[in-house]
C-alpha cells in the first residue's frame, strides 16, 4: 500500500512491488494470485481501517454519521487511490463485508427503513469520495499558495466579466481564516438533514 500511496495506482505492478521489497517478481506469486488479487487485498485493508472507526450503537443515528464520514475523508487521504477501487472489487475481503455490514446494521436499529438505509450510505459514500477527490486536487496548500492562485486568476480575466466570481475570490476565499476543508462539515450538516426529511415514497419520485 505504500508504493500505491506514494505514487498512485498506476504505479503499482508486481515488478515494482517486489524491486520494492527486495525481491524477484515472482517470489509474490506465493503470496497473491494476480495484480489484480493484490489490489482486492489492498482494498480489503482500506476497509479494515474504515471499520476502525468507534461506534456508540445508544446514540442518536445524525452523530454517527458525522463520525463515520470524518473518519472515511481521513482514511481515504492517506490511501487517495483507493477512492476509485473501493467499490469495484468482485471478490470483496471480510473487512469489506464486515464494514458494509455493520454501517446498514446502524441505519437499521436506528429506524431506517432497508432502502432509505441503502440511500444514506450511497449518498454518504458519494459525498464523502467527491469530496475527497475535489480536496486532493486543489491547486494549493496554503495560505500563501492561495493568495498566489487567486492573484493569477484574477490577472488573466477580463475587467468586469466575472463580478460574482472575483466578489467570492476577494470577500470569502482571500480572508484569513478561509478554509476549504470548512466545505466538507457544512456539506455534511446539509446531508445528514436531508436523510432526516425524505420517506421512502418522496424517493420513488426520483427514479
Amino acid at each position: 500500500m505504500q508504493l500505491a500511496d506514494q505514487q498512485g495506482i498506476g504505479a503499482l505492478s508486481m515488478r515494482k512491488l517486489a524491486a520494492a521489497l527486495g525481491v524477484e517478481a515472482m517470489s509474490l506469486y506465493h503470496h497473491v494470485k494476480s495484480r489484480e488479487n493484490l489490489l482486492d487485498q489492498m482494498v480489503d485493508r482500506v476497509f479494515a481501517a474504515l471499520s476502525e472507526q468507534s461506534d456508540n450503537k445508544s446514540g442518536e443515528w445524525q452523530p454517527w454519521i458525522m463520525e463515520a464520514a470524518t473518519h472515511m475523508r481521513s482514511v481515504l487521504r492517506k490511501h487517495p487511490w483507493s477512492v476509485g477501487l473501493l467499490d469495484s472489487r468482485r471478490n470483496p475481503g471480510s473487512a469489506t463485508l464486515g464494514y458494509q455490514n455493520a454501517r446498514l446494521g446502524r441505519l437499521r436499529e436506528a429506524g431506517f427503513s432497508l432502502s432509505m438505509a441503502a440511500h444514506a450510505v450511497a449518498v454518504l459514500d458519494s459525498f464523502v469520495y467527491g469530496f475527497v477527490l475535489q480536496e486532493i486536487a486543489l491547486p494549493f496548500e496554503n495560505g500563501t499558495d492561495l493568495e498566489t492562485l487567486v492573484q493569477d486568476i484574477e490577472s488573466s480575466m477580463p475587467a468586469g466579466e466575472y463580478p460574482y466570481l472575483v466578489e467570492m475570490m476577494q470577500h470569502l476565499v482571500l480572508q484569513q481564516d478561509y478554509s476549504f476543508a470548512r466545505e466538507f462539515a457544512f456539506g455534511l450538516n446539509v446531508l445528514i438533514t436531508g436523510l432526516g426529511v425524505p420517506s421512502d415514497k418522496d424517493q420513488s419520485n426520483c427514479l
